[in-house]
């Protein structure tokens, strides 16, 4: 499966790693390369998901000591 929106790793590292100013030593570019494809891959799969565009959920946001699981608020 290729990415359809054509993203060439290469470049795209290439231009990454200018305009960031973060090196990428020679020996680990073909690992980036292969991330950076598998991400594509992934961004492909959350496009294509069939969802209303004038809707937003967002998930629930967990907060340690609150809520029903805190031993502080259940009945002894």
């Amino acid at each position: 499966m290729s990415n359809e929106n054509n993203l060439d790793p290469q470049a795209y590292l290439e231009l990454m790693q200018s305009t960031m100013g973060i090196p990428i030593r020679e020996e680990w570019k073909a690992g980036v390369c292969l991330h950076l494809a598998n991400a594509a891959r992934m961004a492909d799969i959350v496009e294509a998901a069939d969802l209303d565009r004038n809707t937003l959920e967002l998930a629930g946001v967990f907060e340690p000591g609150k809520g029903r699981w805190n031993a502080a608020t259940e009945d002894a």
